[in-house]
């Protein structure tokens, strides 16, 4: 055997010795060393960005997106652990209720004005009718449905026989605090304490007080025709009768 031919079958064998040796890529290959490629391998890019997208929004419904899209690894994780986090927020607390009308309210019953704006219906949307000054007192004849900030408008008669609407939050109650005015009047002078003796002895007597007088039983209640009413009040000089709209006018009989 020549050497040349020894030398050939040597390096056939080593080629062949070497492909043996050579570990698989596939499925069955050792755990070890897949995890060593698992290691050498980058974080995909796209994965950071939808991560960090995820974490600018902050949200359950964000955080469980990244997941279906990632479920596994490092930052799937992490996503798990803000989604934990998020659901032990405690809730925000319930909002504060609307003040509760006094028991057995009565009307009509004193009150009084911080100063502020009468108007022709219970809200800021209906017409003004009047303005009152500070320290005027009132009398409240109904509370109305409509509540702002906390505080009901309410029906009110003012100046003897004026009536319309103010708000709760710009009135005050006359003795005992209402927690649908704010706060109770100042500190009642003598001419105040008198006016509560005439208003007691007003309701004693089977009377309504409006706030400054004494009032006939029924005084308050709503007038079934306003033009009736008139008539029944106004006089017409000699010659002249009272026509529907109020207004004295020359009678053509010439009675």
């Amino acid at each position: 055997m020549t050497p040349s031919f020894c030398a050939l079958s040597l390096r056939l064998c080593l080629c062949a010795a070497a492909l043996v040796l050579i570990p698989t890529l596939d499925a069955n290959a050792p755990f070890s060393w897949r995890q060593g490629r698992a290691l050498a391998e980058p974080v995909d890019a796209s994965e950071k960005d939808a991560f960090e997208a995820a974490k600018s929004l902050g949200t359950v419904d964000a955080w469980e997106a990244f997941l279906k899209s990632y479920p596994s690894g490092f930052h799937a994780d992490l996503a798990r652990a803000y989604i934990k986090k998020l659901g032990e927020v405690a809730p925000a607390p319930a909002p504060a209720a609307a003040p509760t009308p006094p028991a057995n309210d009565e009307f009509p019953t004193p009150a009084g004005s911080w100063g502020g704006i009468v108007r022709d219906g219970p809200g800021q949307d209906h017409r003004k009718l009047d303005s009152l000054e500070e320290g005027e007192r009132i009398s409240l004849m109904g509370r109305s449905d409509v509540v702002v900030d906390g505080y009901p408008w309410f029906k009110i008669w003012y100046r003897g026989e004026h009536k319309g609407y103010m708000w709760g939050g710009i009135l005050c109650s006359v003795g005992a605090e209402r927690p649908d005015l704010y706060k109770t009047c100042p500190a009642a002078s003598e001419a105040d304490s008198g006016v509560k003796d005439e208003s007691k002895a007003c309701k004693k007597g089977g009377g309504e007080w409006d706030g400054r007088r004494c009032r006939p039983a029924g005084y308050f209640d709503e007038p079934k025709n306003d033009k009736a009413q008139t008539a029944k009040k106004k006089k017409c000089p000699a010659g002249m009768y009272l026509n529907q709209l109020g207004a004295c006018q020359p009678n053509e009989t010439g009675n």
